[in-house]
């Protein structure tokens, strides 16, 4: 088990009226997460994507854990205009009311990606009714996991907006996340592309042409 304390700082003051379309038209990916610790927007959230996607950006929404544990999101009002939603296991699970994940993504029935991240298990997906499953990189001296689920997402969206297929952005989000444990804090594993690049081919035999 683990414990984390979150400030919230801006975190508590983001409106809708923050995100304006002269914003959005600045960006070709939106992503957003933390759902659950965002009172200001949570309930605008769909609106949010809804004009993302009218001004053709890509987007994807990671809710994270509702401290509340009471995992109140309109599903029908916000993941029609999420091209990727990235839940945990236990997250998506929560959501569903669902026993197991498989169950848990044919219950929520997206018409777009789902990737649900499994930790030392990989990452699992499911698209238009094709299901996907990607073995994750394993750190044998995990420093810090902390992190790790976003630094997934990262990896994800960084191969998803170059339009790779979805096994490879599942595999490099499992990737980014792994590399994330080597280091403590959550973010300072990466330094720059080179180092991190460095770290996947010594640390977890990564190539970049597999």
């Amino acid at each position: 088990d683990r414990a984390m304390v979150t400030h919230p700082g801006a975190m508590n003051h983001l409106t809708i009226d923050d995100v304006t379309p002269e914003i959005l038209k600045q960006a070709r990916h939106l992503h957003f997460s933390s759902f659950y610790l965002q009172p200001g927007i949570k309930d605008h959230v769909g609106f949010m994507f809804k004009r993302a996607k009218e001004l053709e950006l890509t987007t994807s929404f990671d809710m994270q854990w509702d401290p509340a544990e009471k995992w109140e999101l309109d599903c029908k009002a916000v993941l029609p205009y999420v091209d990727v939603f990235l839940p945990n296991k236990q997250e998506i699970i929560q959501l569903t009311r669902q026993i197991n994940v498989r169950e848990a993504l044919w219950h929520l029935s997206s018409p777009n990606i789902v990737v649900v991240k499994l930790s030392d298990e990989g990452s699992y997906g499911m698209h238009k009714g094709r299901e996907y499953r990607v073995p994750a990189f394993l750190n044998e001296r995990v420093i810090d996991a902390i992190g790790a689920g976003d630094s997934f997402n990262a990896g994800f969206i960084f191969k998803y907006i170059q339009d790779a297929p979805i096994e490879e952005c599942m595999r490099f989000g499992n990737l980014i996340g792994a590399i994330n444990t080597t280091a403590a804090g959550g973010t300072t594993a990466f330094t720059n592309p080179d180092e991190i690049m460095k770290i996947a081919r010594e640390r977890f035999a990564y190539r970049e042409e597999d």
